[in-house]
Order: C-alpha cells, then structure tokens, then sequence
C-alpha cells in the first residue's frame, strides 16, 4: 500500500510541477509591458459585433459601456436573435436613452442550419460591413468593456504579424454557490492553457476585416459550433499569430448553480474536442491526474477501515499538500489578474476566510467534475444552448435540430444568474 501510495503522489507532483509551469508562464505574459499608444488619426476605422440571444444580467451595463468607448472612429452593431427576444427592448432602450447614432440593430435574418445561431448572427453582420472597416471587434453580453477596451485590442493589430488580439473572461464569483465555485476553478485552468496556447476567446477579441475574409473563417463559421476555436489554425495556415492582451481580461459576475456549470463546462469541452488538436494532451492530463487523486482518497479509505493509522497519516498530508499546492498557484493567478481589473478601476472580489475554506474544498470537487465533464464532452451528440439543440456528428456536420425564439419565461429576470 505505501509503495502505491508512493507512486499516486509522485503522479501528482508531476502534475503540480507542470502546472506550475503553466502558471508562471500565465503570469509572466500577464506582466508584459503595455502597448504603444498610437494616436487617435492613426487607428483604423473598427466595428464592434455583439450578438444576443436572451438578456444577459448585465446587458444593458454592457450596450452602455459599449456606446462610449475611448475610440476615435467606430460603429457597434448588434444583432439580436429575433424581435421577440427580451434583448431586443433592453437594448432598444438603452440606445435611446444614451442617443447613441454609431449603433445598429438588427434582427438575425440569415439564421443557418449548419452552424451555431452566434456564428450566423456574426457571418451576418461581417458580410454587411463595407471597406472602409478596417478592424472587427466581438464581445460576449456576459462581459462590461472598460473604455480603453477597443483601443487595447487593436493597437497591437498595428503589427502585420498579428492575425488577432484576445483576452479571456474572468470569474468573480460574488456567492458561495458550488456551480460558481467550481466554474471559476475550471475557468481559471482553462483561461491558462488558452493563454499558453495562443487560443483566441471570442467574448473579447479583435481582428483585421482583411484578415478575417482572407482567411476563409466565415464559411467556417457557417459549418461550426463555435466561433473562436478555428481561429488559431486558420491563422497559423497564413503565417499570423494571436496576441494575448493581459489588459482585456473580462471580469464576469454572474452566478450559476452546479447543474448550469456541468452544462457550461460540457459545451466548452465538446468545443475543444472537435476542433482544438490540444485535445489529447487535456484528456491525459485530466484522467491521470484525477486518477490519481481517487485512487488516493481510496487508500486513504482502506487505511482507515483496516487501522493502519500510520499510513492513513502518510496519504493525508501528502493530499493536503496537493491540495494546498494548487490553492497557492490560484492565489499566484488571482493576484495578478485583479491587479490588472483593479488599475482599470474596476472593483474586485476579496474572499473571506470561510470563501477559502469553501474552495479548498472545491478544488477536488472540480477536478471531478473536469473528469466528469470530459467523458461527457466525448460522448454526447446534442448540445443544448439557450433553449436551441445541434446534432453534433462531426466537426463540421452540425444541424441545429429546431429554431425558436428565445422566450421571456425562460428569462431569468432580476438577478444575476447566467443564461
């Protein structure tokens, strides 16, 4: 038992040593110095592209922010998923009252069958732009652009080897919900590996528009479910690369129960398991990993049950120690994320000591409920998303099943919860 036990922990010393890695490297690019300013005649004419399919908690603080950003010549377009939507209003609404004339809304008219509705509402308004755009910006409704947020994106799209800027959405969990806690986890490694791997987020991005069409992404788009994955290879065929800007890190403050996060965590893994080549490389260090810390807590269990104190000692420190390994190098990540929230001006989450608690706790929970996800990403065959099914046979065989508007009583109003 002691030579197994011997060998689980090494298992997960390894995996802490390369998360640590993983982890320092986060933080060093999060440290990089600022883009250059350019100055206001300089920077191209950009289009910022949000589109909605429900009312996100937040939405309206995110058309406001998005009606007054720090950017000399720019025009938003949002397309909504229908005028039956309770988006459609709120927004409406909210450019009135601001008298916004640089916005345009529009309904999703060119809906496709083969690819997700977000991907048909973006194909829609790209192919409506004319030429004198010269960079395209997407947002999520989940985030809230600080005012230097466009400017942030595409000045290092001043360099032609720069096929796209991104950043990544940052969860602050505001409660002690478990499904909160453990997306925030999750989110947190998986926000790493992205940064590691130049993988673009969609929710905070920009490209050139001569890029974006040169490089075929649009009729990708037509046949995928998902927007942001394909990036990264359509632009390595062309020679270009992705430039994360520590600066647009997005801070998210919604809440979400664990039923809503196993959703979450299920659809972002099928993404990446039909169109990441990083694939393999998740799911061996998922399982092996987990693995290791079951078959530990198993011998702890036999420990115990046969009295062998000793050893059962032995397992719960080294487990502890784990535990608090991977804690430290969230506190390391949080840290410097929220410095950068916090020079934007932008308030951020200081958890108590019983929060701390509540997420050593959870950080075992989530590398189950990882593992979980993952067998589940590998499985199934229809993802759900806002009330809308696709039949995933492949890659690029997607046919969304059945289209309906997104309707007022599957709103959650009043709150914030996320969609």
């Amino acid at each position: 038992m002691n030579e197994l036990a011997i060998a689980l922990f090494g298992v997960l010393a390894v995996f802490v040593i390369l998360q640590t890695l993983y982890v320092l490297a986060f933080v060093s690019s999060m440290n990089l110095p600022n883009s250059k300013i350019i100055e206001d005649e300089l920077l191209p004419k950009a289009a910022v592209i949000l589109s909605l399919r429900g009312a996100d908690p937040f939405l309206t603080n995110c058309v406001q922010a998005l009606l007054h950003q720090n950017y000399p010549q720019y025009n938003l377009h949002i397309v909504v998923d229908s005028q039956q939507d309770p988006a459609w209003n709120i927004v409406n609404k909210t450019i009135q009252q601001a008298r916004a004339i640089h916005v345009q809304v529009n309904p999703l008219i060119a809906r496709h069958n083969t690819c997700s509705l977000k991907g048909s509402a973006l194909v829609q308004a790209i192919e409506a732009l004319d030429d004198s755009y010269q960079v395209v910006a997407f947002i999520d409704a989940d985030v809230i652009a600080h005012p230097n947020w466009l400017r942030e994106l595409v000045t290092p799209l001043m360099d032609e080897e720069i096929g796209a800027t991104t950043g990544n959405r940052w969860y602050m969990p505001q409660t002690r919900q478990w499904g909160s806690l453990v997306r925030y986890l999750w989110n947190t490694v998986a926000v790493i590996f992205m940064c590691i791997h130049q993988a673009p987020w969609g929710g905070s991005m920009a490209m050139r528009l001569s890029v974006l069409r040169q490089s075929g992404l649009l009729e990708i788009w037509k046949q995928s479910v998902s927007v942001d994955v394909p990036i990264y290879k359509a632009l390595q065929a062309m020679g270009l690369n992705v430039k994360f800007v520590p600066t647009v890190m997005m801070p998210n403050r919604e809440e979400c129960n664990l039923a809503r996060c196993l959703r979450f965590i299920t659809r972002q893994l099928l993404v990446t398991r039909l169109y990441n080549p990083q694939w393999p490389l998740v799911v061996a260090q998922v399982f092996a990993s987990t693995s290791a810390v079951l078959l530990t807590i198993a011998l702890l269990l036999i420990a115990l049950i046969s009295g062998n104190m000793g050893t059962a000692i032995s397992i719960t420190g080294g487990f502890v120690c784990y535990i608090l390994a991977m804690a430290v190098q969230l506190v390391l990540v949080e840290q410097v994320v929220q410095r950068v929230i916090r020079a934007r001006g932008e308030s951020t989450t200081r958890f108590s000591a019983l929060m701390m608690v509540k997420i050593l706790v959870t950080i075992p929970l989530t590398q189950l409920v990882y593992a979980v996800t993952v067998v589940s990403a590998i499985l199934i065959q229809k993802v759900e998303w806002r009330g809308i099914s696709y039949q995933i046979k492949g890659p690029w065989n997607i046919r969304l099943i059945e289209y309906q508007p997104y309707q007022l009583s599957s709103q959650s109003v009043g709150n914030n919860v996320s969609l």
